[in-house]
């Protein structure tokens, strides 16, 4: 069962959600700021939690954006003609990622996606990721091109 939880829906809805967000964010190394507000980083975004035999077994937080920029890789543009020796090739580990200049369109942005390591490989994220495309703008499936990580 997934569950959304909105930026207006009632206190005790957006406590949990920073509750499960403070595990999430330990598990998952997130920096906690002492000086800022619990609650600061919830406010805005609109939460989906999936719930399997009354526990949260996955997060996603998410909010309206509305422009993104691809990530490109160092070796992006590369044509097929390089001359790299294979040698070089296989150790070569160390890649570069940096974004376009060009924003894309974008109406969905991802801030946090989690799921239990005993509950993954269950497709759990993506109905998350499903559940908030059909969802989080009345009455518009959300395409996947337009929606991004933020």
């Amino acid at each position: 069962r997934i569950l959304e939880v909105r930026p207006e829906d009632a206190p005790q809805h957006q406590k949990k959600i920073m509750e499960v967000k403070a595990i999430v964010d330990k598990e998952l190394g997130f920096a906690n700021r002492i000086s800022e507000d619990p609650s600061s980083g919830v406010i805005d975004m609109t939460s989906y939690i999936y719930i399997s035999k009354k526990r949260v077994v996955g997060l996603l937080m998410v909010k309206r954006i509305k422009r993104a920029y691809e990530l490109l890789s160092s070796n992006e543009g590369n044509d097929g003609n390089d001359t790299t020796s294979d040698h070089n090739k296989n150790h070569n580990h160390s890649l570069s990622i940096s974004r376009s200049l060009k924003p894309s369109k974008a109406l969905l942005g991802i801030h946090q996606i989690w799921v239990h390591n005993s509950h993954r490989s269950r497709g759990i994220a993506s109905k998350l990721v499903t559940a908030a495309r059909d969802n989080f703008i009345f009455g518009m499936m959300v395409p996947l091109e337009l929606v991004a990580f933020s």
